[in-house]
């Protein structure tokens, strides 16, 4: 365990040392999320309401979504497909730990300063702002947006995963997530609640894993009926299941493949 903690020290401290591209990430985020609400504040100039939501909530939904993507979507499992391409995954696996332990022990530091800077971040776009926000008192419901925040981590570290393993077969691993982090930015709720979307192409986007990334949990922070929770806890089951089912098969599979040339 104490060998965990250290990977998981040494990745925070990476970020001291890149301290410049960490910043101008950051930097990018508020920019992005600026343009995102200076947009939702022009739409409701004259309206009191978009397909249903009030500027309250579509207001909570920008801002909250801003912090969901960087618990949900940071990642440092990237660093599997270049391991991979490049040989260096065979040191990992000749430790005596766990290859996917180490991972995870990153993944966890990526996710914990991507957070913190996440929540200084808005509480203090929040203080210049001064947006009219929705809080939720319930202590039911919000426990309920943790548990599917928490199985939106674990499907979209799954995907991510599996996206890496591709390097087994193919060097070019880069496309595939380009494309899929395409896909998220659309199909996630990222940009807008899905439900204002047209009804067939809506319920569509329910069968695929991204609406648990961002939509679900904030849709259940606004509040919905309890069968409709029970409705998303069953696909978002099936997908927590569906997608490390995948990134096994994957890992079993391209390890019989995998081959590397000694030095």
């Amino acid at each position: 365990m104490a060998a965990y903690f250290r990977i998981f020290f040494n990745t925070l401290q990476e970020y001291a040392v890149y301290r410049v591209n960490f910043l101008l990430w950051r930097v990018r985020s508020i920019i992005v999320f600026l343009i995102r609400y200076s947009i939702w504040i022009a739409a409701y100039e004259h309206v009191q309401s978009v397909a249903s939501y009030s500027k309250e909530y579509m207001l909570t939904y920008i801002f909250f979504s801003s912090v969901l993507n960087d618990i949900v979507l940071s990642s440092k499992t990237y660093d599997i497909a270049a391991e991979i391409v490049e040989g260096k995954i065979i040191n990992q696996l000749v430790k005596p730990i766990s290859y996917f332990g180490i991972h995870l022990s990153r993944e966890f530091a990526d996710k914990l300063i991507n957070i913190v800077c996440s929540l200084i971040e808005i509480s203090f776009l929040i203080f210049i702002l001064k947006p009219s926000l929705f809080i939720q008192t319930n202590l039911v419901t919000i426990l309920l947006v943790g548990i599917f925040l928490v199985m939106g981590v674990i499907i979209a570290f799954f995907v991510n995963v599996s996206l890496s393993f591709v390097g087994f077969w193919t060097p070019e691993v880069w496309a595939g997530r380009f494309i899929f982090f395409v896909l998220v930015t659309f199909f996630s709720g990222w940009f807008f609640p899905l439900d204002i979307l047209p009804p067939i192409l809506y319920q569509a986007l329910l069968m695929t894993p991204f609406p648990y990334f961002y939509f679900i949990p904030l849709k259940i922070y606004l509040g919905i009926p309890f069968i409709e929770i029970l409705f998303y806890a069953g696909l978002a089951v099936s997908w927590v299941i569906l997608s490390w089912i995948i990134a096994k098969r994957l890992w079993k599979k391209g390890m019989y493949q995998f081959s590397f040339f000694g030095k």
